[in-house]
């Protein structure tokens, strides 16, 4: 094949992809162009910025989100309004994740227009798709972690949706959540707004309880290193490290997570070390008066 035909060839492509991108407009061309942008989103470089400077694309993604909330007030997806709703989020992903319009889209306080969707409490395939969706979007826009946009997320009350998919979301939400959930804290912002309230402390370290509780049954590594890394991180706030002194979890202190039959990962065992020396608690004896996991 020669140069110049390998050039029509990929001109071809660019006015096909600029043709979708202008059919964003149109509600009735909306949803081929949706598709057919997202078969290609991993292999145009530069979706992100085309689709924040397209005049229309944003708003019409947009409204594909705004045109299930009746769907989402009834906590019920059908197939095809999970499938639209799946493609406008995953050309919002390919924005979110550019280092060029990620801040940009965060500016337009897409969150509020996001948080519905986590709302949806079903455990059908259709609805955790949308779920999912969301919070990758959140994970590509953490990922300068600034404060500007720790900001957006409090104003868009983003912590109360992380828990609750922390402590009732599939495997995949909660590691997604609690990774999220870190970045968030890791802030200083992030971590004085969480810690702020007493109503807000008490609801992050309960909740934090009751997922180690839920990892002694069904033992996750990732959601515990996260878990983990969150308690460590809300150690370094004085109101929260004396409610963690009261509430800390046995399973943390008693080396659960350090036995040989218990699915863990590899460096539990110091992120535990961490964690006990920084709540200043002496771990648990076991029955033979040894200590369960190493901690000095």
């Amino acid at each position: 094949m020669s140069d110049s035909e390998v050039n029509i060839g990929e001109l071809a492509e660019a006015e096909y992809i600029c043709g979708w991108i202008l059919d964003l407009c149109s509600k009735e061309d909306r949803p081929l162009a949706m598709l057919e942008l997202c078969e290609r989103r991993r292999i145009i470089v530069n979706l992100g910025p085309m689709l924040w400077q397209s005049f229309g694309a944003v708003a019409g993604l947009l409204q594909e989100v705004i045109d299930v909330y009746p769907a989402v007030s009834a906590n019920s997806l059908d197939d095809q309004q999970s499938q639209r709703v799946f493609a406008a989020l995953s050309l919002f992903l390919s924005m979110a994740k550019h280092p060029d319009t990620g801040v940009l889209l965060m500016r337009t306080h897409v969150f509020y227009y996001l948080m519905p969707l986590l709302r949806l409490t079903q455990k059908t395939r259709p609805i955790e798709h949308v779920r999912l969706s969301v919070l990758i979007i959140i994970c590509g826009l953490l990922k300068k972690n600034t404060t500007e946009i720790i900001c957006y997320t409090m104003a868009a009350e983003l912590i109360p949706q992380l828990l609750r998919q922390l402590e009732h979301g599939s495997s995949i939400s909660k590691t997604l959540s609690s990774f999220i959930l870190y970045r968030i804290l890791d802030n200083a912002v992030g971590l004085k707004f969480a810690t702020r309230r007493l109503s807000r402390r008490t609801h992050l370290i309960h909740t934090l309880g009751r997922v180690i509780h839920q990892q002694t049954l069904e033992p996750d590594p990732r959601i515990l290193q996260h878990v983990l890394h969150i308690y460590t991180r809300l150690a370094d706030n004085p109101e929260s490290l004396e409610m963690i002194q009261l509430h800390l979890p046995m399973q943390l202190r008693n080396g659960f997570f350090c036995m040989d039959n218990v699915l863990s990962y590899d460096t539990v065992k110091s992120d535990l070390q961490t964690l006990n020396e920084k709540v200043a608690i002496k771990p648990i004896k076991s029955q033979a008066g040894e200590s369960l996991c190493s901690i000095n």
